[in-house]
């Protein structure tokens, strides 16, 4: 099991909060995190202060070696695949090849009517996005070479027919659910092309102890269907230093070899 943190950008201006989120994801390294993912928002919608997690992406790519680096989630529906496919093979290539390109079809209704599209169709749009990327990532063509990020997709879905379309096509799935996902999971990894990957993203209150996030997941219905525990800290706008001590309280109680059985 990999652990993994998730920051939603948010709280304070938004230079400070990139420069914030690049020292969290350094911390996160030092303490033994697999994974640092960032979260795509568009106009500050719930206090998120990044549209462009791959921008950030790079700069914390500078400042770490080994540390996995992801977007969850980039919302596909808005982008030029293209585009999208080229800037990811740049962060890729600068990070070592690190990058876990995390898409979904996005949630922000407001988001959708500045972009200019039809927020009812962001599903239909998100599938034909992801496999125009997959293309472009095969290649080869106008992208530049990025070996391996083809087999580091994800797509956050909780959706059975959203799971179906990422296992079809060899991406890993990024589940929110607590409940009522575990079924879908579990055909997922049966009709996985590819090696399965499940990353299950969860969420921690201010001052949780390790002892109590590690009995609510061994209880959780999607445990033994993920390869990734990602969790995230609430509230969104938390300051660096709550971020930083659900860090540590998550590197003592699950990264330590005496709490290895989670």
């Amino acid at each position: 099991m990999q652990l993994g943190y998730l920051t939603h950008v948010a709280g304070g201006e938004p230079l400070l909060a990139y420069r914030r989120t690049v020292e969290l994801a350094v911390a996160a390294e030092d303490l033994g995190f697999s994974s640092f993912w960032l979260a795509q928002h568009h106009g500050g919608i719930f206090g998120g202060q990044l549209p462009s997690p791959l921008v950030l992406l790079a700069a914390i790519a500078e400042r770490t070696s080994v540390l996995r680096l992801g977007t969850a989630v980039i919302a596909a529906s808005l982008e030029d695949p293209l585009r999208l496919a080229e800037d990811a093979a740049v962060v890729d290539a600068l990070s070592g090849g690190r990058l876990e390109l995390g898409i979904g079809a996005g949630a922000d209704g407001a988001a959708s009517a500045a972009f200019g599209r039809d927020h009812a169709s962001r599903h239909a749009d998100c599938v034909a996005a992801v496999d125009e990327l997959c293309h472009h990532l095969d290649g080869p063509g106008l992208v530049p070479a990025a070996p391996g990020l083809r087999q580091r997709l994800w797509w956050a879905t909780g959706s059975p027919v959203g799971v179906d379309a990422a296992a079809a096509r060899g991406m890993g799935v990024i589940s929110g659910r607590p409940d009522g996902a575990a079924a879908d999971l579990a055909g997922y990894w049966t009709r996985a092309v590819g090696e399965p990957r499940v990353a299950a993203s969860r969420i921690v209150g201010v001052g949780e102890s390790g002892t109590e996030v590690l009995q609510r997941w061994r209880g959780d219905p999607v445990r033994d269907w993920a390869t990734e525990l990602v969790v995230q800290t609430l509230p969104t706008d938390a300051d660096l230093g709550t971020h930083l001590a659900t860090l540590r309280t998550l590197s003592r109680a699950v990264l330590r070899p005496t709490s290895l059985g989670v």
